[in-house]
């Protein structure tokens, strides 16, 4: 399980101090899997005062809060809930959405079919959740990495580990040209939509690079901690987890550019 799943205890929980209101200072970290999205944001709730940026509308987690909390089955009652016990006494609130979770969030909170959303996707009701929010976008340089790495996840069940634990079943992972390239291809598109949904609400997010943190992982927290919330105490003194690329997944990487140029096909952007 996630290491970032931590971060459903009820020790995270915040004794709600009135009537829940929208939080005064929320911050959406806006990803893509594997694009190191979970490594910034453990080092942002390793920092008192930042928040706890989960993925609280991933379907997995929505379900175990809003059991603990007694939410009810609206969107409404599990919002108010996360006002209630994931704002800070400053008024930070933060939360991590991958793409497919932001359009599904869209859908229930416009009372819409589930559907692919539309070119330009109106950002007015996560302004309605979420007023004011700053964006931290992550961004992986290397597209490639970024798919193996997606294909292992999707394989083994681990997204993350403690920096003691060891990894299991990676060597077991089989390569697969097709279902490599359709997590890149999965990824690419996220990125499209993040891209389009970001420049049609006029949203100039803080960019977070994947590389770029962890080169430097610590000074990268900081910054972002900088801009949302700056009243926050001290930074981590390095990553809590485990690096899980190794020989196997890199070359699966290799194997996956050989293959696509055997087939006559261009090494598209985020190929290096």
């Amino acid at each position: 399980m996630e290491v970032l799943q931590d971060l459903i205890g009820a020790d995270r929980d915040t004794v709600p101090q009135r009537e829940p209101v929208p939080p005064a200072r929320p911050y959406l970290v806006a990803s893509t899997p594997r694009s190191g999205s979970g490594l910034l944001c453990r080092g942002l709730a390793a920092t008192p005062g930042a928040g706890s940026p989960l993925e609280y509308f991933n379907p997995v987690h929505r379900g175990l809060l809003t059991e603990r909390w007694g939410s009810g089955v609206g969107l409404a009652g599990y919002v108010r809930d996360l006002y209630a016990h994931r704002t800070t006494r400053t008024g930070v609130f933060a939360a991590k959405v991958h793409w497919d979770q932001l359009a599904a969030l869209r859908a229930e909170a416009l009372g819409l079919p589930a559907a692919e959303p539309e070119y330009a996707l109106d950002g007015g009701f996560l302004e309605r959740l979420f007023p004011g929010a700053r964006f931290v976008r992550t961004i992986r340089l290397d597209v490639d990495r970024q798919a193996v790495s997606l294909w292992f996840a999707l394989h083994t069940g681990t997204w993350s580990l403690a920096a003691r634990d060891v990894p299991l079943g990676r060597d077991e992972v089989p390569y697969d040209y097709e279902g490599i390239d359709g997590c890149r291809r999965w990824i690419e598109s996220a990125e499209v939509h993040w891209d389009r949904f970001l420049r049609h609400n006029r949203i100039e997010p803080l960019v977070v690079v994947y590389e770029e943190l962890v080169a430097a992982y610590e000074s990268t927290v900081e910054r972002v901690l900088l801009e949302v919330a700056p009243d926050a105490q001290g930074t981590p003194s390095g990553p809590a987890t485990r690096r899980l690329s190794d020989d196997h997944s890199e070359g699966m990487v290799e194997r996956l550019r050989a293959d696509r140029r055997r087939r006559g096909l261009p090494d598209p952007l985020g190929a290096r």
